[in-house]
């Protein structure tokens, strides 16, 4: 999950991590898997090494901190130096004596403190020298405000993102990240963490191959050591959904152990119904394997095997239900599967269909058949 040597880097993103200029900003991209958050821990211990300990690591969710942490934690990093992006709002507005009262929308709170911390730009109440370099994670999923504020508050930005993983409604101007960091742009081509079978259904998901690169062009996962496999698992009801997961989780438990395991949903309520079949279940996790979250808060992290479940729910997910889906996918490193009930989103249907060989022409009769 995280690098232990020289030698588990590419040049590209050695380049990302020594040479470029500690005074220089820049926006790091690459698919999901090049290792970006990786890169942005270690540009942040290169940091601490030369003296220059005046950074914040900033994340989106509660969750990505939670593997941003570990990561801080193995290489030798302050886990307080890593913070999402709400919490980093909310702790200078009270050191400035700002008083919020936050509204209880996710989307309506987040543009309320960006625009308070934005004032005190303006206001010039505070100065590019509050932090000396901001490193940012994810930063497709923020807002133009979000972004500007951040190139407010630190003499050097250094921002990383996929637009192909941006999930959340609000979104930036699309080329703002780069005329921020004055144009300097490193761009990862390889990724290593999904199997080949994930891929091409990832790029069969996001088909606008204008808009969306290939991230099967640039895989080097070890294919021929571990075959990568993605399946549909069509269930009676979502009852049946999380019951059938639990007997796969038992599956993947013995068959990978010590690895985690991935069970993610669109929907938060999906999430808690779930762990409370988890909790009754038989299912022994001594090792804290099983990872249970919604698609949104599970950027960032990875999994040996990945359970999507609720699929029939993605369709009322509106524009970003195939970003979705597509990060939900690529979660996984050997294994993807997909659980729903009813019907699966004809895109989806489409995207699984790339790793099957072409079906015959129906027989007339069949259809008029259910």
């Amino acid at each position: 999950m995280f690098w232990i040597g020289t030698n588990q880097l590419d040049t590209e993103q050695r380049q990302a991590v020594q040479n470029i200029p500690t005074s220089d900003s820049f926006l790091l991209t690459g698919p999901a898997g090049s290792g970006k958050t990786n890169i942005l821990l270690l540009r942040a211990k290169f940091l601490l090494l030369k003296g220059e300990s005046n950074f914040k690591i900033i994340v989106f969710t509660q969750s990505l901190r939670q593997f941003v942490v570990a990561g801080c934690e193995h290489y030798g990093i302050d886990p307080d130096s890593a913070v999402t992006q709400m919490r980093f709002f909310r702790e200078i507005l009270k050191e400035y004596g700002v008083a919020v009262e936050e509204p209880e929308d996710f989307e309506a709170s987040r543009a309320l403190l960006a625009g308070k911390v934005m004032s005190l730009i303006d206001a010039k109440r505070i100065s590019d020298s509050y932090c000396e370099t901001l490193l940012i994670d994810e930063a497709q999923d923020y807002t133009d405000t979000e972004l500007l504020v951040f190139r407010g508050l630190c003499k050097r930005l250094v921002l990383a993102a996929d637009s192909r993983q941006s999930i959340y409604k609000a979104t930036h101007t699309p080329d703002l990240p780069e005329r921020l960091v004055g144009g300097n742009v490193v761009t990862l081509r390889y990724h290593y963490r999904s199997g080949l079978s994930l891929c091409k259904v990832a790029d069969a998901i996001l088909s606008d191959a204008a808009t969306y690169p290939r991230v099967q062009a640039g895989c080097h996962y070890p294919e021929a050591e571990k075959p990568s496999i993605v399946r549909s698992v069509p269930c009676n009801t979502f009852e049946d959904q999380l019951a059938t997961i639990v007997e796969n989780l038992r599956e993947h438990i013995a068959l990978y152990p010590g690895e985690k395991i991935g069970v993610l949903f669109p929907k938060r309520e999906q999430v808690e119904a779930f762990k409370e079949i988890l909790t009754v279940s038989a299912l022994v996790d001594g090792n804290k394997q099983i990872w249970v979250d919604t698609m949104h808060a599970a950027k960032g992290w990875e999994f040996r095997a990945v359970h999507l479940g609720g699929g029939e729910v993605l369709s009322r997910m509106g524009p970003v239900q195939k970003r979705l889906i597509y990060t939900g996918v690529l979660r996984g490193k050997t294994s993807a599967n997909i659980y729903y009930s009813g019907h699966l989103p004809g895109y989806l249907n489409a995207a699984l269909a790339v790793l099957e060989p072409p079906q015959p022409d129906p027989e007339f009769d069949d259809l008029f058949k259910k």
